[in-house]
């Protein structure tokens, strides 16, 4: 029932993990696909096209909000947004060369909690063995 246990917990951990790499690459691309449409210090946020998969998840006032936020701090994100479409060749790489890391430590750590529930059965059974003799 561990070893279910287990498994079960790793592969939940394991698909938060991919959704959260899917989504981080995606509002990535998204943010630099539309970084060369955004010139100069006053351009306007409220003129970025919002995608419509993530106005099903956020209710349009954190949106505006957002795009409020940004729009505070755009003299520090101008600079980065003038170099994002030098950058975006390499958040593909980046971002899925963490995810499969990430995935390998968390087989790693399912299959180590694996083996330590198998040496504390193993214990167990052979203490009880020892105990009705």
């Amino acid at each position: 029932m561990l070893y279910i246990a287990n498994w079960s917990i790793v592969l939940l951990l394991f698909a938060l993990w991919s959704l959260a790499a899917w989504a981080f690459h995606g509002v990535l691309v998204w943010a630099v696909t539309v970084a060369p449409t955004l010139t100069g210090p006053a351009a306007d946020l409220s003129s970025v096209p919002v995608p419509a998969w993530l106005l099903q998840f956020l209710p349009v006032e954190a949106i505006q909000g957002l795009i409020v936020a940004l729009t505070e701090t755009w003299a520090l994100l101008a600079g980065f947004l003038q170099a994002a479409p030098s950058v975006a060749t390499g958040v593909s790489v980046v971002t899925w060369t963490v995810w499969g890391l990430g995935s390998a430590v968390l087989l790693a750590v399912g299959a180590g909690i694996h083996l330590c529930v198998s040496l504390w059965a193993r214990r167990s059974s052979g203490a009880a063995r020892r105990a009705t003799h």
